[in-house]
């Protein structure tokens, strides 16, 4: 797996080479000094950490900006209707029987659950499922449709001051989307179970089908998409926070799928 970005693919346009206007910063994954300009795109200027090619927006929208995008107007649901709900039912029913041994008969959240599709399908294998989102409009669809779960629509600083704590917490394309990678990772560590389980789906920028022309690979979209990891990045960040690798499942596209473990102590 590659773990370091081609320099070729860090530049965009004429300009390629030249020195960059930008001002270097600190990553916000490893807090290295001098990480560069990579590239602009949508509008948002991309930084590349030398240390851990950690790549990232900056500066990060502010929370204002984000809580705009996502609490009424993603994905255009609402509390009777969810863009193809037909279909990612059954999709989330299929994709939740190979977590069967992590769920049944377990506290389990759907971190960033959209719709609420997962935390019905873990709920149908017997676990006592939860959901988490910040957008408004899916987790009135979800509250609507999916009784049988519990559902809350809050930021995940919020969410983690209940003191809930969860024996399996599954999170598909959630954390691309969010500002900076410790406010999430400080979540996941307050409501993971000591000996629990985390898994993460993401966007994942060392994999070999990603584009070399990295500007132009769809993944990269501010401002929904705000960072991008590779295999070992991603890893260091949940070593930090007290997990371990568990087990990573192999993909045909360029997606983490990657289970971690809480560590006991």
């Amino acid at each position: 797996m590659t773990t370091h970005l081609p320099p070729h693919t860090i530049s965009a346009g004429p300009e390629a080479g030249l020195a960059s206007p930008h001002t270097p910063t600190e990553c916000p994954l490893c807090r290295a000094q001098g990480a560069a300009f990579a590239f602009s795109k949508n509008g948002y200027d991309l930084f590349r950490c030398p240390d851990c090619d950690f790549l990232f927006v900056h500066p990060y929208p502010d929370a204002a900006t984000l809580r705009a995008f996502y609490e009424t107007t993603y994905r255009g649901a609402s509390a009777n209707f969810y863009p193809k709900a037909s279909s990612r039912r059954w999709r989330a029913l299929w994709r939740s029987l190979q977590f069967l041994p992590y769920v049944w008969r377990k506290d389990v959240l759907d971190f960033g659950c959209g719709g609420g599709f997962m935390a019905e399908a873990f709920s149908r294998l017997g676990a006592r499922a939860a959901g988490l989102d910040i957008s408004q409009n899916s987790i009135a669809y979800a509250k609507r449709h999916f009784p049988q779960a519990t559902f809350y629509c809050e930021d995940s600083t919020t969410f983690r001051q209940r003191g809930l704590t969860f024996d399996f917490v599954f999170s598909s394309e959630v954390l691309e989307h969010v500002a900076g990678p410790n406010e999430f990772m400080q979540t996941l560590a307050a409501i993971t179970r000591p000996n629990g389980f985390v898994y993460i789906s993401a966007p994942d920028i060392g994999h070999p089908a990603v584009p070399q022309d990295l500007p132009s690979w769809t993944d990269i979209c501010p401002p929904e998409h705000l960072q991008f990891f590779n295999h070992r990045n991603l890893c260091l960040i949940f070593e930090r926070y007290g997990f371990t690798l568990h087990k990573t499942m192999k993909s045909r596209t360029p997606a983490h799928s990657v289970i971690f473990r809480r560590k006991s102590s």
